[in-house]
């Protein structure tokens, strides 16, 4: 495998999840034996919204099998859609690194979305994009959580009100005094806490009412993204669907994290990675095998199957 972007390899992917190897046919085998009877046969009626970190990527990149997987759902007419936390321009190089320069995703937990296409100067089409007010967001945590590092979207950068971990933010950004990210239009805000427990700080936004005011999803470290409430990974999915003319029988999502839970609900087959947490596994339809078991790959080749575009 060639060098890849350093967008790519970063410390927002998190590691394997020490899941013991499951031989890859049975992954397909018990995935297709999960399908809804209801999933159409026509590829073009299907779309596969994929989850990168954890779901498609490892902290080196994408497997070989994985790789082919979403070439082979593109070759059939499926519709084979990233749906990630990540920003437009943390996902065009992933999207390249997979092989597929050209395609939809759904951007920055359902806030952006984009067709990308690697023969156009722009490099993508922006959409949907969605903005909110982040100021009483703001306000509220930095009251209850004076250390906490904001970090506010805005189209091609972050700004931010410090410095986050090295690797972290891999977009870029610039630091600006916190009154000021209280007065932008955000796509999203990033809140991260690096002195807090993932538990201690999933629990403090809880007690002052975050969750319950805006979608906000913790990801595997200290780290929140927040949007305004409506706005995720399924809402812009389910907009994309309907734009592409797939039917709600023809949606399949696959995810790990906190953020793929409104997705996995949404969708007809909605599945959940191996290495994902036992509340998350809850949420699924199914369980395949974790990313480095290429779980992924085993549910795009069973829809595949499922279609008659490959054999059994």
């Amino acid at each position: 495998m060639s060098a890849l972007d350093p967008r790519i390899l970063n410390l927002v992917t998190p590691p394997p999840s020490g899941e013991a190897p499951i031989p890859f046919e049975r992954l397909v085998e018990a995935a297709r034996a999960a399908l809804p009877a209801d999933m159409p046969t026509d590829p073009s009626k299907i779309l596969v919204g994929l989850d990168l970190d954890g779901t498609v990527l490892l902290p080196t990149g994408a497997s070989e099998r994985v790789r082919s997987a979403i070439r082979a759902a593109g070759d059939a007419g499926m519709h084979a859609v990233i749906a990630t936390g990540r920003s437009l321009e943390a996902t065009a190089p992933v999207l390249d690194q997979l092989g597929d320069p050209s395609g939809w995703a759904v951007c920055s937990n359902g806030a952006v979305t984009a067709h990308f296409d690697s023969a156009s100067p722009e490099g993508a089409e922006v959409c949907e994009l969605r903005f909110f007010d982040p100021d009483g967001l703001i306000g509220l945590v930095a009251e209850h959580l004076p250390d906490a590092i904001f970090g506010v979207e805005v189209p091609g950068m972050f700004l931010v009100s410090g410095w986050f971990p090295p690797g972290e933010l891999i977009e870029a950004h610039e630091v600006v005094p916190l009154d000021d990210l209280r007065g932008r239009r955000a796509i999203k805000v990033v809140v991260r806490a690096p002195h807090m427990s993932r538990p201690d700080f999933d629990s403090l936004l809880t007690a002052i009412g975050v969750p319950e005011r805006w979608e906000c999803s913790v990801g595997w470290t200290s780290w929140a993204d927040v949007l305004p409430l409506g706005v995720s990974k399924a809402s812009g999915l389910e907009s994309l669907a309907e734009r592409l003319g797939v039917p709600p029988s023809g949606t399949v999502t696959i995810g790990d994290g906190t953020n793929d839970v409104p997705m996995i609900r949404w969708a007809n087959f909605g599945v959940v990675m191996g290495g994902a947490s036992a509340d998350i596994k809850a949420e699924g339809d199914h369980v395949t095998g974790a990313v480095e078991n290429d779980g992924a790959a085993a549910v795009i080749r069973a829809v595949l199957e499922h279609c008659g575009v490959v054999e059994r």
